[in-house]
């Protein structure tokens, strides 16, 4: 008497594979055969496609074993803390990036400058890319001392700016000349800002009776998006250097290059560290002063050239970012997977 095995349904097969997906690929290769096996041969007569409870388990097994590590590996649990910690970094950045892309154009720099100080003797302009902080302009224009600051602000006013009062800072300041003595100069100064189209500029004089000067700053203001990106991408990037330290950890035990890869890898993270810690220092500005006047503090200016530390040249925040990811990515290459064990004893 022969014995006749029904035959798989082919889509539940294909739906049992579909949810495998949800496991790493090594894991796949070497038991997902088995896994559907098994499913098929449990399956109800006539079941087309798997039920809730089994997608579900499916889908979480899966995302529990990407999370897991080498085991007795403490080298490789101390490589995911760094790397989940890297990528929460870079993750915020990515967020606070997208954030600033929100924000207002800034407008000219020059011509905003003209606008609020007038025409004077000499001007200069600088735009700011600040290592902490978005980008802004800066300009100071020299006037005489029949300079109005009342005057600037009403042509701001009339050209649809939303300008608030002017705040008197009058004073006086002593000057020492070795043949007339000590001379007490009075000073006009004045300063107010004004809004418009999601840019505020800041106008400040300091005037003598001779002269003096009008400076000028402009910068795009916030959003209610900033905070909430840098938020999505910290956490993001935390699960995503989770699970790249894991695939990562796994690719180095099972090649034929551990010691060298696991060195190298050991030292991208470590030329990360420094990068990162200025990524949560912007991280912590930007949360702490948020709200305040001035520039909005974000988390990716970080990498702009400055003197973000006070040592190193100025771009070696951006030079440590790449160097490390360079590192990394050599020693992924290097990984290859070593012939398998049972293949080997064959």
């Amino acid at each position: 008497m022969t014995i006749t095995w029904p035959s798989a349904d082919q889509r539940l097969e294909r739906s049992y594979r579909r949810l495998l997906l949800a496991y790493p690929r090594q894991y796949r290769h070497r038991h997902g055969t088995e896994i559907v096996t098994t499913l098929l041969e449990l399956a109800a007569p006539g079941q087309h496609r798997p039920d809730r409870a089994e997608a579900w388990h499916l889908l979480a097994s899966g995302v529990r074993q990407r999370f897991r590590l080498p085991a007795g590996r403490p080298l490789a649990l101390a490589f995911a803390v760094l790397m989940t910690l890297i990528g929460g970094a870079l993750g915020a950045a990515a967020g606070s990036w997208s954030g600033v892309q929100t924000f207002a154009d800034l407008p000219d720099g020059a011509a905003l400058t003209q606008q609020a100080a007038g025409p004077g003797e000499s001007e200069s302009l600088v735009h700011d890319d600040s290592p902490w902080s978005a980008a802004s302009v800066h300009g100071s224009t020299q006037v005489t001392g029949t300079w109005d600051i009342e005057r600037s602000r009403q042509r701001l006013e009339a050209g649809g700016w939303d300008v608030d009062a002017v705040n008197s800072l009058d004073g006086t300041a002593a000057v020492y000349d070795p043949d007339t003595g000590t001379t007490i100069i009075p000073l006009h100064n004045g300063q107010f800002e004004a809004r418009k189209n999601g840019v505020t500029m800041s106008v400040q004089a300091s005037l003598t009776v001779d002269g003096g000067s009008v400076d000028v700053a402009a910068w795009a203001d916030t959003t209610p998006a900033l905070l909430p990106l840098i938020l999505t991408g910290m956490v993001a990037g935390l699960l995503a250097g989770w699970l790249f330290a894991a695939a990562a950890a796994y690719r180095i035990v099972r090649s034929r290059r551990t010691v060298t890869t696991a060195i190298l890898a050991g030292t991208a993270a470590a030329v990360l560290v420094l990068p990162a810690v200025a990524l949560y220092g912007n991280l912590m500005r930007a949360f702490r002063y948020a709200g305040n006047t001035g520039p909005v503090f974000t988390v990716h200016n970080a990498f702009n050239p400055g003197p973000y530390y006070p040592f190193g040249p100025h771009w070696q925040v951006l030079a440590l970012a790449i160097a490390g990811t360079v590192l990394v990515s050599v020693a992924l290459l290097l990984a290859r997977p070593g012939p398998h064990p049972l293949r080997q004893a064959a």
